[in-house]
């Protein structure tokens, strides 16, 4: 065998070795449909379905639609509470109980949830939206959102996923993930880890004034985001860099959320959505409190095989 050959057949096993560190603590694995940038999946509720769910990290706990858990046959309560997140209109929930949750071979018992009017995330959606698993189901697993094979798996175990260009950073729970070792323009930032924002990037409206990005907020052009209480107005522009961890992205086009958008009261400073994190397998360890994002490039692969 040649040398040129031992180093190809090298190169493969070990790639396939990288490949099994991480799919032998697989415990599930569910396809996902990925719908204007947001995660769906296929679920039941207390052994009806299939519905259609969207994967929300920064959703505490579910959430399941009105409509359907009366369906379904959900006991709702009877105190209304005020939803948060984006959106200038009041969008009530109620809290309940999915007694049985299922999710590929998953079947979670006694899930916390909020019943609310999903109906306009669904018409921005262009399908009926059923529920959404947050907090209250993601809590105590290892979630691994495999974005280019459409694919979440959670796993049994934490395992690193063994690529050059991985980068793990720690985070804290406070009703959304807070990623540590984020900066924007150089600065330190908290960010939050969103896979139910269908955008790239976000900054809250506190963020904006203390980065002081507010002359470059006002020349942004005019935009429309649809979140739990309704639509909401943003502006559309640049900035000079965002770095996560030791990735690091030159003049990024973000959304300046605006005072009165329901974000006043954020707890971070720029928001990570699906539209960055699809070129990613991004893993969410709720048991390490850790994120990992590791990019596969197969082109860069073939060209280490052909050298």
């Amino acid at each position: 065998m040649s040398s040129a050959s031992l180093n190809r057949t090298t190169i493969i096993a070990l790639f396939i070795l990288c490949l099994s560190v991480t799919l032998a603590a697989q415990s599930v694995e569910v396809p996902f449909d990925f719908v204007h940038n947001e995660i769906i999946v296929k679920v039941t509720i207390d052994g009806k379905g299939p519905f259609n769910a969207m994967i929300d990290t920064g959703t505490d706990p579910s959430a399941v639609d009105i409509a359907t858990a009366r369906q379904v046959g959900i006991k709702i309560g009877s105190t209304a509470h005020k939803s948060s997140g984006g959106g200038t209109t009041a969008n009530l929930n109620y809290a309940c109980k999915l007694s049985t949750l299922g999710v590929g071979t998953i079947s979670a018992n006694d899930v916390d949830a909020a019943a609310i009017d999903l109906s306009k995330v669904s018409e921005r959606m262009g399908i009926h939206i059923d529920a959404v698993l947050g907090y209250s189901f993601l809590k105590k697993r290892i979630v691994q959102f495999d974005y280019p094979s459409f694919v979440v798996r959670f796993l049994d175990r934490s395992t690193a996923l063994n690529a050059g260009n991985a980068v793990t950073l720690p985070f804290r729970y406070k009703d959304d993930v807070l990623i540590d070792g984020v900066e924007v323009n150089g600065r330190p930032v908290v960010a939050n880890l969103d896979t139910g924002s269908s955008g790239t990037f976000q900054l809250s409206p506190h963020a904006i004034t203390q980065l002081g990005l507010s002359e470059e907020a006002a020349r942004g052009k005019v935009n429309t985001s649809v979140g739990y209480n309704g639509a909401f107005e943003n502006r559309e522009g640049t900035i000079k860099n965002i770095a996560i961890g030791t990735i690091s992205i030159d003049t990024p086009t973000v959304l300046f959320f605006g005072a009165g958008t329901g974000h006043d009261a954020a707890p971070w400073s720029i928001n990570i959505g699906n539209a960055f994190l699809k070129d990613y397998v991004v893993t969410v360890d709720y048991v390490a409190k850790t994120v990992t994002f590791a990019s596969f490039k197969p082109k860069e692969f073939d060209r280490l095989i052909r050298e």
